[in-house]
């Protein structure tokens, strides 16, 4: 029953932090209250990997929107693929939709604090 209500927190901080603070409404707080402040997005470009902070993936977040303002005007959902949990450290997969476009491919990694289940990094892929 635990692994049920962790898996179910999880869920919660995922779909507030990152899918409505980062994708819904770029809300630094919504972020913030979610995401570990060390979080680390890591970025595969050209054979290297970027380490990416909140700070620095809102402003990659704006010039997504500036490059393509329709598909952010989307809807957007998601669809969990997996939420795992081993204690006190979690993983997630899933899969993002700007209305019926799939943006993405997320795998979260997530501890939990005394305060909570935290996103701890992420990687992830487009289709």
């Amino acid at each position: 029953m635990l692994a049920d209500n962790d898996k179910q927190a999880i869920r919660e901080v995922i779909e507030e932090a990152y899918i409505n603070g980062v994708h819904r409404h770029q809300d630094e707080k919504k972020m913030k209250d979610g995401f570990h402040h060390d979080f680390a997005m890591l970025v595969l470009s050209n054979n290297e990997i970027d380490k990416v902070n909140i700070d620095e993936w809102l402003k990659r977040v704006a010039e997504l929107k500036e490059k393509d303002p329709e598909l952010w005007k989307s809807e957007t959902s998601c669809d969990f693929r997996l939420v795992d949990v081993t204690r006190n450290a979690a993983v997630a997969k899933l899969d993002v939709y700007k209305g019926t476009t799939q943006f993405s491919t997320d795998y979260m990694l997530l501890y939990k604090f005394k305060e909570g289940w935290r996103i701890v990094s992420k990687i992830f892929t487009v289709p």
